[in-house]
């Protein structure tokens, strides 16, 4: 089962409304392109697409510490995976 699948059926057991549902969602989505991004920094050697691959990376992490506090604003709970980027919600 993929992780968007089990977002999706949590969410729908704890009675989330649909915004909250498609915040966690796209928590999950940012979570995603994160790792994807740092996937990409590692395969490519080219000094242009190492820049590429930092921007992308960058660019997914402020949109996920973003998404986190919308999250933490609307008194969302995320679980112990994402613990370790609160130092970043500010």
């Amino acid at each position: 089962m993929n992780r968007l699948a089990i977002v999706e059926y949590l969410s729908n057991k704890i009675k989330y409304t649909d915004e909250q549902k498609e915040l966690i969602k796209a928590i999950e989505e940012a979570k995603g392109e994160m790792e994807k991004a740092a996937y990409y920094f590692e395969q490519v050697s080219t000094p242009e697409l190492v820049d590429y691959a930092i921007y992308m990376e960058q660019a997914a992490k402020s949109r996920f510490i973003y998404l986190l506090k919308e999250a933490k604003d609307k008194g969302i709970r995320v679980d112990n995976s994402f613990k370790h980027y609160e130092e970043d919600i500010v």
